[in-house]
Formats: C-alpha cells, structure tokens, sequence
C-alpha cells in the first residue's frame, strides 16, 4: 500500500495558542500564599432574583405530586386559623394535621398573617418533612426579607438547601462557601454566585484569604466561577472593599479558566510519542501540527478526560480536522499500554470523542472478550459511550453484538441492552425491531454480488440459497474460488480484493448464523412485520433473501413463500399479493397448519435453515394449565454436559452458589417471563465432571427475571410453551 506523505508543520502563528504555549508548561508561583485577616462584611440582606425564578416558587406550592396540600376555601376564618398557631395549640398536633393550615397562612391569607407566623420561631424546626421544600421556595417568594429568617434556619440546619438563593449577605455567603463544589448542593451555591456576581465575590474574599484549608479551597474555587462569568477583573474590584492588600493578593488568584488544569498533570505514556503517530492536520488539510504541538494535544486529551469541563479543548479540536482527528484516536489505540484501565486517559477521551465507524470495529470485538474483571476494575463499561455517540447502523451493530454476547454478563452486556434500549425507544422501536434494521447489506449489490476488481481482470461474486460463496469470471464462467492474485494483476487492487472476498465469506456466516437465530426467536414469539418492512428487510436484502426463501411466511394467517424470482406464491403455487393493510409473521407449526407446505418444500428440493415445517409441536395437559410448576420432567437424570449445551439455544446458567456450585438453567422468553429450571446435586464450577449425573427438580415460570410468585403455566403463550416442553424433552432425552 502506498504511504500517505507526510505533510507540511503548521507556523506557529496558524496553530491554536494553547498547543503553542500551554499554561502547565509554564512555571509554577512557589510563593507561600497570602492570608489575611478579614472580617465579613456587615451589610443588610437584600433580596435579588433570576429571571423567572420567583414566578416559578410561587406556582410550585401546591404540586400535590412533590407532597404538596390543598389549598384552603377562599372564605377560611383567618384570624381563628392564625391563633392556634400563636397560642402553640398547633404545636400539640402533628406536622401533618398542621402543615396544611401552615401553608395556607404564609401563601393564602393576607401578608400580614404570614409574615407573623414566619417571624415566630417555634415553628422554624416543624415543617420539614418530603415536600415541604416548596413551601420553602413560596415563602421566600412572596415574603421575601419577612421569609430570610425562616428559610436560613433550614438551609443551615439541613441535608438539602431550599429557598436561600435569592438572599445576599454575609451569613449566606459562608453557607455557600460551605457548600461549593460538594454535593448534593454544589449546583445551587453555583447558581447563587452566577447571580449575585461581584457582590457575592465581595463577601467570599474573607473566606477565600483566610489561613489555607478546605474553606479557603472552595472559596477560590467560587471566586474563580465568578471570574469566569464576570471577568478577572470583577473578582478583584470586589476585594479592594477590604482594602488594597486583599485586592493584591486576589489579583494573583489564578482565575483563568485555562489555568485550572489538573494538579498533578494525567500520565502520558511513553509509547504514545508523536514521532509513532500519524500527523494531527489542521482543517484544510494543508497543513499538520507539529511534534511539540501534538504532545501538547496528548496532554490536552488526558486533561479533558479527567476534567471533561476543561475550556482549552473545544477551541483546538474546532482547529482540526474531524477525519485526521478520528484516525489519530484509532492510532492512539493501537499503539496504547495502559495497565490499569482499558486505555490510558488520553486514548479514552480521544477514541470516545472524535472516534468513528473504523474505532468501533477496531474496539468491539476486543470490548466482546472483556470478562468482569476488565470492566470493573479498568473501566471498561465507559466504552459503550463510543456506540451510542455515533448511533450509525455499525456503531449499533457493535453495540447489539455486546448485548448479546459481551464475555462480560454482569455489566457490560446489560449496560449494551439498557443503551441499546434507550436508542430504540427514541427513534420509535422495540430492541428487536431495531436490530432488524442492522443488518448489514455487506457491500453486496440488489442482485445480492460484488464485483471484485483485480486491475487487468475482475470477478463477480456471490452467495447461493445456502450462503455458500459462488464466483464467475468476466465471461460468466463459475469458477471453483477466487484465484489468488497473479504477478499480472494490478500490485494493490488484487491483495485488497483477495482479501475483501476472504473476509466478507466470513462476515456472511457470522451474519447468517445471527439472523437465523433472531428469525427462529422471531417465529416463536410471534412478531410481526408490516408488508414494506418484510420487503425492506427481508426479501429485497442482498443476503437474506436467501434465507427468507426457505421459510413459509404468513399474511394474516394466509401463508406463502418467497419464490426464487422474489415473488410472492402460495401452497398451489399460484401468485400471491401481499395485502398493503396485512400484517406478515413467520407462523410456528403450532399457530398456523404448515403440513400442506412440507410437500412443496420436498418438490423444489428446499432445505430450510431451522426447522419450522418438521418442527415439534408440545402442548399443555389441562392439569398443567392451571400448575404453576411443570413436573412431568422431575427427577428425570441428565447429564451436565446436556444442561450446559443448553446455553447454545439461549438458555443461561444460574450464578454461582455456595460451594461453587450451578444449580439452575434459565431462559427469558420473548415477553419477559422467566423459566427457572432446578436440577441438584448442581454442577461445581471448576470441575463439572466431579458430579456428572443431575437430576431435574423444579420448573417453573416467574412474570419476571428473579421477580414475583411462579404462573400458572397456562399463561404462556402456546409458542413459548410447545418451545420449553421440546427443550426439556431433548435435554432428558
């Protein structure tokens, strides 16, 4: 193949500045930092709101949804109510007796009775239970200054702060030191510094020069928010107030927002050298970051993982170009080390971020093998995130494949089907009807080939009713496989071609033994499909036409079959028309009478790929309809090789138990029930063949995995229960 050449270094001046002169190159002041002594300010508490913020708490208060109350009738005695409150009688009865009559005075009768009632300190510790934080947030709505007293009390004394964002002064702003940065608060004491700005930065400055500790920690901290959404400068005018040394020392305060990188610096492994590395091109493509540049990028990666709120990162990738950017991820990768998670931070951040298609078949079959212990302690389940960002019919493909068969079955195969779930609901599907719509065409053409091109000569190729590979020449001539390239084909168009014919052979039989499966599921949990999705997905794809084709389908209990011109015929042969309003399944034996198919599939000599026409047909005795444990197979002997080969047909063991024994197989149906098969002595993990023989003990079926009482088996549908009786008759066979 022929090298990419190397392009130009970018000057200086085209690159972004962070990649030119980041600030963790620079030197760190060593300077003992200032503290001084600073009394809070004392100033009156003034009240201020955010945009709509007041109009919202008033509305709140009644949501019966968060634990609110009925409001009281309009013509309510207010000065009998507001007295049992004054006399302490209301102190007697119980917050829930109370809380009602509470709230109608401070939000429903006249200001004067509420003001009165919030000023009166007995009751600041009553009202505190789930739901009362409304009443709160109301208070400080319509009373304002009059509420501060009665909302600070609560905002001091418990887990959670309601109501005291609006209030300013000295006192407020110690409790939002406090709770900066630290949860579950962090996002309200946020809020608070966002909008009160310089005037909340002028009361933090005490905090944030006092000696060195968590306090002073989180009052920087704020500080620098402030900064960041008012300007440096802001910060430092507000600390004049308390005289010229405190605005010095303020001033010094690092409160560029690039300045706030992690301390210490993430690692960077050695092998991930820019030298080893494809070059990092800026947007244009004429140009490409230089060595030190790149190791700046590398750096900048590592940050971004560790501090995804990082600002430096938006502004150098929005310099780069996207498809430089995704092979660089994918390099990062390969060429990656990292001991103790799946990949070091820089690799992670890159490949999750700017990966593409090509990262996600580079990543999923390595993420397939991971066992628990990968995904635990290296991280492993973050991964996923790669296949939910792209959301392309490979990244999905991937992400149905872990669901399905990730090594790892205690978290990153449920963690794929809850992704994979949550990507179905938005775009309108079930997880089954999505993954219909995975199936990957493989390059093939409308006629179901590919055209393989060698340079002087070509090949067409393809796969017949079997999926068995077929290959003609330009002539039309079949040839047993495709010849290996000869020294007169083109250098690099014959090995690619050779190459792509080996690897799609291998794609179609992974392909083929999925769909089948997921077709045979499909037959057995009676799912449907409207006549322009079975077109769409079935008989008109390049490659499961083919196995569409030896199946009998059903309109609406009239069945037909696919001929082999990808028309529609039924039993007699005659031409079939799918009716546009029908509904087409693939009909178990049991749902619909298929014998009369079995002579038409004898005649063309079409051998189906799972049994459907020969398939055993099981029913219920009327005695177990109305069980709820199916005892026909109990104490019949199978050997634990049996139990464990069921695993093939989509049956799982149980977990492990104490001793390290197995004592249970489990299916989950189509619809979500849960047949649990017991079988004892149980199978010992790490040496099965200890205890060979197993008895069969209970089975039975719950409404869900490990959840409620057993069913009446006769709940099941018919499909679901002919299929458990045919496993567990081969299984004791």
């Amino acid at each position: 193949m022929t090298k990419t050449p190397r392009l130009p270094d970018a000057p200086a001046s085209a690159l972004p500045p962070l990649l030119v002169d980041p600030p963790w190159t620079r030197p760190v002041p060593t300077a003992a930092p200032v503290v001084l002594k600073l009394k809070a300010s004392k100033e009156p508490t003034i009240v201020r709101w955010a945009p709509g913020v007041r109009e919202e708490w008033l509305k709140g208060t009644y949501d019966l949804k968060y634990g609110g109350v009925e409001p009281l009738p309009d013509d309510t005695d207010w000065d009998a109510l507001a007295e049992t409150f004054a006399s302490g009688e209301a102190l007697k009865k119980s917050e829930r007796e109370t809380r009602g009559a509470f709230t109608a005075l401070v939000l429903q009768a006249p200001p004067e009775y509420g003001e009165k009632l919030l000023a009166d300190e007995r009751y600041w510790d009553v009202y505190r239970a789930y739901g009362t934080h409304h009443l709160y947030q109301a208070a400080a709505a319509r009373h304002e200054l009059a509420a501060y007293g009665f909302v600070l009390h609560r905002a001091k004394s418990d887990r959670l702060i309601y109501g005291i964002e609006p209030y300013l002064d000295a006192k407020v702003a110690q409790l939002m030191v406090k709770h900066f940065g630290v949860y579950p608060n962090a996002d309200r004491a946020e809020a608070w510094y966002r909008l009160h700005g310089a005037d909340a930065a002028r009361l933090t400055v005490p905090s944030a020069l006092r000696k060195p500790g968590p306090t002073r920690d989180r009052a920087e901290q704020a500080l620098r928010l402030v900064a960041q959404v008012h300007g440096h400068g802001t910060v430092v005018e507000a600390a004049r107030h308390h005289g010229d040394e405190a605005a010095a020392a303020i001033s010094a305060l690092r409160t560029d927002p690039l300045d706030l990188y992690p301390d210490p610096l993430p690692n960077v492994p050695a092998e991930l050298a820019p030298e080893r590395l494809p070059q990092v091109l800026l947007r244009g493509r004429e140009h490409a970051l230089p060595a030190s540049a790149t190791r700046h990028f590398i750096t900048l990666l590592a940050i971004a993982h560790v501090q995804p709120s990082y600002p430096g990162v938006q502004p150098v990738v929005d310099a780069l170009d996207p498809g430089s950017l995704a092979e660089f991820a994918r390099e990062l990768f390969v060429a990656d080390r990292s001991p103790k998670s799946w990949a070091s931070p820089a690799v992670q951040y890159a490949l999750l971020r700017f990966g593409d298609d090509g990262a996600a078949d580079l990543i999923a079959p390595i993420a397939k093998r991971w066992d628990n212990w990968d995904t635990w302690n290296r991280g492993g389940t973050n991964v996923l995130s790669l296949f939910t960002r792209l959301g392309t019919p490979t990244a999905l493909r991937h992400l149905h494949m872990l669901a399905e068969k990730a090594a790892d079955q205690k978290r990153l195969r449920p963690f794929a089907k809850s992704a994979l779930q949550r990507i179905a609901d938005e775009r309108g599907y079930t997880t089954e009807q999505l993954a219909d719509r995975l199936v990957p065409p493989l390059g093939l053409d409308a006629e179901g080939t590919m055209t393989l091109d060698y340079g002087r000569r070509s090949f067409r190729v393809g796969f017949d009713e079997h999926l068995k590979p077929f290959v003609t020449d330009e002539e039309g001539k079949t040839r047993k496989t495709l010849p290996k390239p000869g020294v007169k084909d083109d250098p690099e168009l014959a090995p690619a071609s050779y190459q792509r014919f080996g690897t799609l052979k291998k794609e179609v039989r992974a392909v083929a033994t999925d769909q089948m499966k997921r077709l045979e599921r499909a037959m057995v949990a009676g799912r449907s499909w409207t006549p322009d999705e079975f077109r769409t997905i079935f008989a008109e794809h390049p490659l499961l036409r083919h196995v569409v084709r030896r199946l009998v389908w059903s309109a609406d209990s009239t069945a037909f079959r696919v001929a082999e011109d990808g028309t529609f015929a039924d039993v007699h042969d005659d031409a079939f028309v799918l009716p546009d309003d029908a509904r087409v399944t693939l009909p178990h034996p049991i749902r619909l009478d298929l014998a009369p198919w079995t002579e038409v599939f004898a005649d063309y000599e079409i051998l189906q790929p799972f049994e459907q026409l020969a398939r055993p047909v099981h029913t219920l005795t009327d005695a177990e309809r109305t069980a709820t444990e199916l005892t026909r197979f109990s104490g019949k002997a199978v050997h634990f090789g049996r139990i464990t080969g069921m695993t093939s047909r989509g049956w799982e063991l149980g977990d492990k138990e104490d001793g390290g024994f197995r004592r249970q197989v489990m299916h989950m149906t189509g619809d979500g029930r849960h047949v649990m098969v017991f079988f004892s002595p149980g199978i010992r993990v790490y040496s099965p063949e200890e205890l060979p023989d197993q008895e069969i003990r209970d089975v039975f079926v719950l409404p869900g995995r490990y959840s409620g009482k057993p069913i009446p088996l006769g709940d099941l549908d018919p499909a679901v229960a002919s299929e458990l009786i045919n496993d567990l008759t081969r299984l004791t066979a």
